[in-house]
């Protein structure tokens, strides 16, 4: 084991200086695996690690049946898993219209339905990971370092840079450390696979800082650049942005990071305190981490989340959010225009894919104490689960289906920076996703089917 000291973030407000303690092959982590430690507000649950072994090798071509959505129903698709190109031809300008046209259809969602390498959205990413960049800005407030890129063209995209290892474990609060930028690029691609299409595209890209980045930064952001051993660093401006959290290049001046593009045509956002936000003290729960009755005495008694589909959108992202460990979403975004009827967006998923061997049962408390879930997401999940549990007993005379996390990994496989995800944190999704539907099933035994599982087209209403 060896030591480092290094600035943790603990929730929304905690700054403290920590010893980070990497172990290798210790709390049963493979070899190899790296442990970041953070301040505690309870010990780490040994006994929810897993023996973790390697995935077997993956059959592109049987896996290659992608799950598309056509029509709510879940259909194989046959796909090219081919890595998105990060060559730019001269002359090759970015086609921006593709979003900004996605952008004008209607409130439900950020892009058609259609699979995410559909070649509009491969084209799309390809100038995302391609594109020149003409500017740099200081990103938007927030407590995570973030440079908002003007890329050629005019159309504006985030960037976060790498902070951690794909394999590194953060112990402590599953909401603690860095934000992952490797989680925003997952938490788009299953955004689509679930059929929810409300996430902004987001791509992997290694970006030279100081050749494309530094030479066009507002002067604010160059502030917070200096080199270091032959590297490149800088530290942005956010609220917890500061020198001793910066980060650096490698020597030749290349940063990996991901690259969220801008919400097309600018719309402008409410911003929505989640009604399951947490405390972020450790001597403080919040009101629905100890009264059972929360969602029926204050949640269901708003009229915001009697109509229309906000209760059921809460609902969507609690399920992405606890498949991947997110255990941060204290705030959600809806375009402005669309009043309550606005769906809500699952932006910012860069808490996730943490601690692939603890499963945080919290995140999940939206469903199970409300029991609603719309239609098509139940479909989707069980779907999903029962191409798990053929993989778990196969029988030689059935063609075994791609389980959730396989599916993930292929749609992964065409990113720039692939390979995105950790293998332990694919097989988490797939253990996460039969407790999600555990709980569903015991919605269903509490009440009803009829009320449990709502269509669509149909309000979320109070049994």
């Amino acid at each position: 084991m060896y030591y480092y000291t290094r600035i943790a973030i603990v929730g929304a407000g905690i700054v403290a200086v920590s010893v980070a303690i990497v172990v290798l092959s210790r709390h049963g982590h493979n070899a190899g695996e790296s442990v970041y430690s953070v301040p505690l507000d309870s010990p780490f649950d040994g006994a929810a690690h897993e023996a973790s072994r390697a995935p077997a090798p993956i059959d592109t071509k049987h896996v290659g049946k992608v799950l598309a959505e056509t029509d709510s129903v879940l259909v194989p698709v046959t796909v090219a898993v081919k890595r998105i190109s990060t060559v730019r031809r001269n002359g090759d300008s970015p086609r921006w219209h593709i979003w900004r046209q996605w952008g004008e259809r209607d409130a439900h969602e950020l892009y058609p339905e259609a699979p995410l390498q559909s070649s509009d959205m491969r084209r799309l990413m390809h100038d995302l990971a391609t594109a020149k960049v003409v500017s740099a800005a200081v990103g938007y407030r927030g407590t995570q370092l973030k440079v908002l890129l003007t890329l050629e063209g005019g159309q504006k995209a985030v960037f976060k840079p790498k902070r951690f290892d794909r394999d590194l474990t953060i112990i402590g609060n599953t909401y603690s450390g860095f934000d992952r930028h490797n989680a925003e690029i997952a938490g788009f691609h299953l955004d689509g696979l679930l059929g929810f299409r409300r996430s902004p595209p987001v791509i992997g890209r290694i970006v030279n800082i100081t050749s494309e980045v530094l030479p066009v930064a507002e002067q604010r952001l160059k502030d917070t650049f200096y080199t270091h051993g032959g590297h490149t660093c800088f530290y942005g401006v956010c609220k917890y942005c500061q020198k001793a959290l910066s980060e650096c290049t490698t020597s030749d001046g290349m940063m990996e990071g991901s690259v969220t593009i801008w919400l097309a045509n600018s719309p402008d956002l409410k911003t929505w305190r989640h009604p399951y936000q947490r405390t972020y003290r450790r001597n403080k729960k919040a009101r629905w981490e100890s009264d059972r009755q929360y969602c029926k005495t204050t949640v269901l008694a708003q009229a915001l989340f009697q109509k229309g589909p906000r209760l059921l959108d809460l609902m969507d992202a609690t399920v992405m959010d606890f498949l991947v460990g997110n255990a941060d979403r204290h705030h959600y975004e809806t375009i402005s225009k669309y009043g309550d009827s606005g769906r809500v967006l699952m932006m910012d998923n860069g808490k996730s894919l943490g601690n692939s061997y603890y499963d945080d049962m919290s995140i999940l408390e939206p469903l199970v104490q409300c029991c609603r879930l719309r239609e098509s997401t139940w479909s989707r999940l069980k779907t999903f689960h029962r191409h798990w549990q053929g993989q778990q007993s196969p029988s030689r005379h059935l063609t075994v289906e791609p389980s959730l996390s396989q599916i993930l990994n292929v749609s992964l496989s065409v990113d720039p920076v692939s390979p995105v995800v950790y293998h332990t944190h694919l097989t988490a999704m797939d253990r996460r996703l039969a407790k999600l539907v555990e709980a569903v099933k015991a919605c269903i035994a509490r009440y009803n089917k009829d009320t449990v599982i709502v269509d669509d087209d149909q309000r979320a209403h109070i049994a």
